[in-house]
């Protein structure tokens, strides 16, 4: 029997079971976050869906572009909870939240900051500006106000905030975010590095701005001027597939189907790597394996690819334009790697299936890069260092900070400059 099926079917009961869940998840959750998620009846704000799976932990897609693609969703709680104590939401705050979708994160923060704060939220999606302000009206937050624009511009008429969060996924940090936060304020937003987006809290520190937490996440992409070039293609031949590149990277599409679809060499990590270390390991190898770039399959319509189990995945791929080299590397479980020849060694946990002409030498390669991960203490998103400094405001780095390694990684994007490291 599916387990969800015993899940409580009346709101309150089910609302009740979320938030237990929610508190036994090792994320700092304060009681004043939980007491809001226990006041706020998302199943008002998701009508699709009955009462009783409005409240799973799941993220809920309520809208899809024309290719069928989501562009907007209910996020999943648990992120939404890690974002709000990322965020350090209190009492009186003025909020300012970037993508209002179905409205209940805003409905979720107007309960945190209280009679005395205030929430203001965007969303350049018209149908979903109306939709979310009947939502919020039904549930009784007539405080929140929802505006219809590009949130790329924030509210001047509304700043300066105290906080100011961003719910779709980001490869730029618009000035006015920055402009628009008060003395103290603090930015949180899913930022986009080499194609992997990480949840990341923002101070300001001087002329620059310096993180203070970062999660791995995963949100829609922006939309609206701000929006970046990490664009999602899809291949519709002979079997379709929807993925993306870090960077708006080219790709020869044909060789790319003609890789994923082929034998794969299966090539152990050389270091001991557990489960719960996958992401921290994809993290440090994407930011640190300079010559590669960043792939995402999203999807594979009918489960013809070998690694459908897994999707969404990433990986890393090289010569993305070359057929005869091309090659990519996914790390992976070893019971969930798609079949192929084994690695020298007995099979451990984790494995880097390599894909393509290229890909047995990109999985080798990363498979031996996982010793210097280790030896360095396997640093994860936690452990890692951001610093952001807008464009044209002092000096940009060229190297590293005082206190980041000489590995930091550089990204010019047009309104900052992101540098990303690990302390030494």
């Amino acid at each position: 029997m599916d387990p969800r099926e015993s899940l409580p079917t009346s709101p309150d009961a089910a609302r009740a079971r979320l938030v237990t869940e929610l508190r036994a998840r090792d994320v700092g959750l304060t009681r004043t976050v939980q007491n809001a998620f226990a006041r706020v009846p998302r199943h008002i704000f998701v009508p699709e869906v009955g009462p009783a799976a409005a409240y799973r932990d799941e993220a809920l897609v309520i809208k899809c572009g024309p290719d069928g693609l989501p562009v907007s969703s209910s996020s999943q709680p648990a992120m939404m909870a890690i974002m709000l104590e990322q965020l350090d939401l209190g009492r009186g705050h003025r909020v300012l939240e970037i993508g209002t979708g179905s409205g209940y994160n805003a409905a979720v923060m107007a309960e945190v900051v209280g009679p005395g704060g205030q929430v203001v939220s965007i969303d350049i999606d018209p149908e979903l500006v109306a939709r979310a302000e009947a939502s919020l009206n039904e549930a009784g937050y007539f405080d929140v106000s929802v505006l219809r624009a590009d949130g790329g511009y924030g509210a001047p008429g509304d700043a300066p905030f105290d906080r100011i969060i961003v719910t779709a996924g980001a490869w730029d940090i618009a000035p006015a975010w920055l402009d628009q936060l008060g003395p103290g304020g603090r930015l949180v937003l899913p930022l986009s590095l080499r194609g992997m987006q990480l949840s990341v809290a923002l101070e300001r520190a001087g002329e620059a701005w310096v993180s203070k937490s970062a999660w791995r996440c995963g949100f829609v992409p922006m939309l609206g001027d701000f929006a970046g070039p990490e664009r999602v293609f899809r291949l519709d031949e002979p079997q379709p597939l929807v993925a993306q590149m870090s960077d708006g990277s080219p790709i020869d599409g044909l060789a790319l189907r003609h890789a994923l679809t082929g034998p794969a060499t299966h090539v152990g990590a050389r270091a001991p790597v557990g489960l719960s270390e996958i992401a921290d390991l994809d993290l440090w190898l994407t930011l640190t394996s300079r010559d590669l770039a960043r792939l995402t399959v999203l999807a594979a319509p009918g489960g013809w690819l070998a690694l459908a189990p897994l999707l969404p995945v990433g990986g890393l791929i090289g010569h993305a334009t070359d057929p005869g080299r091309i090659g990519v590397a996914i790390l992976v479980p070893t019971e969930t790697a798609p079949d192929g020849p084994a690695g020298p060694s007995a099979p451990p946990r984790v494995a880097f299936s390599g894909l393509g002409p290229g890909g047995a030498t990109i999985a080798a390669w990363l498979a031996d890069m996982t010793i210097e991960w280790a030896a360095r203490g396997r640093p994860g998103a936690h452990e890692l260092e951001l610093t952001v400094r807008p464009t044209g405001v002092g000096p940009e780095p060229a190297s590293p900070g005082a206190h980041v390694s000489p590995g930091a990684y550089v990204m010019r994007r047009p309104s900052v400059t992101i540098q990303a490291g690990w302390p030494d």
